[in-house]
């Protein structure tokens, strides 16, 4: 009511209201707005938190609240001519009828009939009383029985009572997903789809009737019959990337671990050339090593970390490498980390089938001939193999201080490189089971888990994530039974193909790109829940950063093989688990069920100001185009966050189109090509100590090496726009707001 409602003369008298609601009702009745027609959601509303019940019902009684009188007038009514025009209400103390009586202009439109005998009315009256009475004893054994037969329907719920949710996250218990885990480590790993469809099998029986299985046909980079290994030419030495020597035992040559310590869709074949120490491979370090050595087709050593290897790789491409072999300093691993002498397995996939970018791989399409993403031949190696490499004794590390590891500049080495991995068509498996909406059942907040590693690499990443999840299901299994729904669609997948580039995942995400783009409202993932016992690092978009802090590190890159124990040696009471589930649920559960979505415009204006602190060309103006867009995100969020707050001002179709702008607060930063590596959302930074733009820093590299700026200004023509895009997009959605008002008012 209030300023929605229009105005009459005397609104004030509490009889006068009643009746002018009636009117009003009627008149609104044909003229309601388009967006009521849709049946569902005039079916979902119904369980929105505020109480929409009586605006549901008809229509056109759009913010308007009938009294009891008139609510029962209108509700007994049956006739299609009610005149309800001429009526004013009199505010007199003697009531309506009492002044028309009175009135002496006043003339009935009504004609008695003459009276007939008292007999004859005696008999009606009786014959009317004796009716009402049998109906009315008749009522009362029906309702009696039915009371007694038919079991009382589920209280309704408001769908984001707190105490719901309570009730939800107290049911995520650290010994249910300790025995999920178990039981789904005892099933055979030989087959992606065999293991999803155990996955399926398990979500279907804790409740989950829509569960999908979506397969797929991609191309994958596979292990040889035999390790790749590395030799040194000066003495013969052949070794496995492990650093153990090359060997022809059986046992041996069949170890998964030797097998499977390799880099997904490299280059294949053999390559001798000289070993060049590139440290990190940073522009600055490839700058020096230009600047005193030929680097082309020789091979790389290259450290992991302070840039995405995919990156770094394209500038070793860039420079004429031929080879590079990547390993991780120990200096640089947690001091409890016994992975000195571990090889590990990357993946050079940015994500999806190579042979369909951008496209799905469904029955059809068009394969393109990418058996290699690199013309690099990429082998990831142990720190003892690159201890011995560069002559290193083997207790250096073991010191007090930690020595990085550094290739002497004195004397040459040159190895022979042998990479022969196998790429081949498989089908690779998703699950992905639905629970729709009660309110929203167009917009999707996913949750996400892999079922997929290579033979224990990744750990048992794959089995924390999937119990976690299965978990939470598990826990909302019984509020689903007392009748109560998340307002949006809960989406739970297991993306298979996951440890060679997320190609489960994003096929199905280029399969659906239409309806997500349109639909999705969050993806919340559960890829690796438990990796150490001493700080949680939830990583969010920085419109959700108030549901989590922001971290991130490129050592992951690498997956190394672990102990099928190592994750219960790590949570051996699974109490870490439980945290991850019920924080997992918490933040779905705001997500799915708040009427008002919880991102914030405002940290989106604050993060883009944090990230253009510097003195380079062209930041000035990116400044100042950033102060329009941080104020425009003040005012959007003072005035239309109010329906977060105040259920008086949840209209549904205000809260809807409030919560479609909020959806796409962060599609103006997206780009259409991100450098190799880099996010293509350019409010994602590479690591918790870079505070600007990734695109811009890119740039600023680039520009070292070429000498030119052409690339520093086509960046910073990148952010601006996304920026002005931002501050155009908010400001249009205060408009729509606006006039909105302003045709209610």
């Amino acid at each position: 009511m209030g300023e929605n409602e229009p105005r009459a003369a005397s609104a004030a008298q509490p009889d006068k209201k009643m009746a002018y609601h009636k009117v009003n009702a009627d008149q609104r009745a044909q003229g309601h707005s388009p967006y009521l027609d849709n049946d569902e959601l005039q079916a979902t509303a119904l369980d929105l938190e505020w109480d929409m019940e009586k605006e549901l019902e008809e229509p056109g009684f759009d913010h308007f609240r009938l009294d009891s009188s008139a609510q029962q007038h209108l509700g007994n009514s049956q006739s299609p001519d009610l005149d309800l025009e001429p009526i004013q209400p009199s505010s007199s103390p003697k009531g309506r009828f009492q002044r028309l009586q009175e009135d002496p202009d006043y003339i009935s439109h009504y004609t008695r009939q003459a009276p007939k005998s008292n007999r004859c009315s005696f008999f009606r009256i009786l014959k009317v009383f004796c009716t009402a009475l049998i109906l009315f004893i008749f009522g009362i054994v029906i309702g009696y029985y039915a009371r007694k037969k038919c079991p009382s329907p589920p209280t309704s719920q408001e769908p984001n009572n707190p105490q719901i949710y309570h009730k939800i996250l107290k049911e995520i218990k650290a010994e249910n997903i300790k025995q999920i885990y178990r039981d789904l480590l005892e099933f055979p790993r030989e087959d992606d789809a065999e293991l999803a469809m155990k996955i399926l099998g398990q979500w279907r029986s804790q409740g989950l009737e829509d569960v999908r299985l979506v397969n797929y046909s991609v191309l994958l980079d596979l292990p040889g019959p035999s390790s790749n290994t590395v030799t040194l030419q000066n003495s013969g030495e052949c070794f496995y990337p492990s650093g153990q020597r090359c060997s022809r035992d059986p046992k041996t040559l069949d170890s998964q671990d030797l097998l499977y310590s390799y880099a997904a869709y490299s280059a294949k074949g053999t390559l001798e050339a000289e070993l060049v120490d590139v440290q990190y491979g940073t522009m600055d370090d490839l700058i020096r090593i230009q600047a005193v050595t030929n680097v082309t087709k020789k091979i790389a050593l290259l450290k992991l970390g302070q840039s995405p290897l995919l990156y770094k790789l394209s500038l070793l491409e860039d420079a004429g490498f031929g080879g590079a072999l990547v390993y991780t300093d120990p200096c640089d691993l947690p001091k409890t980390a016994e992975l000195a002498d571990k090889a590990f397995m990357v993946s050079l996939n940015s994500g999806g089938d190579p042979s369909t970018p951008g496209y799905a791989s469904i029955d059809g399409s068009y394969r393109q001939n990418r058996l290699n993403l690199t013309t690099l031949l990429v082998q990831p190696i142990s720190a003892l193999l690159a201890r011995k490499l560069v002559s290193l004794p083997e207790d250096t590390a073991q010191k007090e201080r930690c020595t990085p590891l550094q290739l002497p500049a004195a004397g040459k080495k040159t190895i022979s490189l042998n990479i022969q991995s196998v790429t081949t068509y498989r089908t690779i498996s998703n699950v992905i089971g639905y629970l729709k909406g009660a309110v929203f059942p167009d917009r999707y907040v996913i949750i996400g888990s892999h079922h997929s590693s290579l033979k224990g690499y990744g750990g048992q990443g794959w089995a924390s994530s999937t119990a976690v999840i299965t978990a939470l299901l598990q826990a909302l299994v019984p509020e689903l039974k007392r009748g109560w729904r998340p307002d949006r669609t809960l989406l739970f997948c297991s993306w298979g193909g996951t440890a060679l580039g997320n190609v489960g995942s994003y096929e199905w995400a280029e399969d659906l790109r239409s309806v997500l783009q349109r639909n999705a409202v969050a993806y919340i993932s559960l890829h690796n829940p438990v990796t150490g016992n001493s700080t949680l690092r939830p990583v969010a978009s920085p419109s959700l950063q108030q549901l989590a802090a922001e971290n991130s590190s490129f050592l992951s890159e690498a997956l190394f093989p672990v102990h099928a124990t190592k994750t219960e040696e790590l949570d051996p009471s699974f109490s870490l688990h439980e945290t991850i589930a019920k924080l997992t649920g918490q933040v779905t559960l705001q997500i799915a069920s708040d009427p008002v979505l919880p991102f914030n415009a405002l940290d989106i204006a604050l993060e883009v100001q944090n990230s253009l602190k510097g003195d380079e060309a062209g930041v000035p103006q990116l400044l100042a185009v950033a102060s329009r867009l941080r104020d425009t995100a003040e005012l959007f969020q003072s005035d239309e966050m109010r329906p977060a707050n105040d259920p008086e001002e949840r209209a549904p179709v205000r809260v809807r189109m409030l919560n479609d702008v909020l959806q796409g607060l962060e599609k103006s930063f997206l780009l259409h090509q991100a450098p190799p590596g880099l996010y293509r959302n350019i409010l994602y930074r590479l690591d918790d100590r870079t505070s600007q733009f990734s695109v811009l820093l890119e740039a600023l590299e680039h520009c070292k090496r070429h000498q030119s700026n052409e690339t520093v200004q086509a960046a910073l023509s990148e952010v601006l726009n996304s920026i002005n895009s931002a501050q155009v997009y908010f400001k249009a959605g205060l408009d729509v707001f606006e006039t909105a008002l302003a045709g209610k008012k």
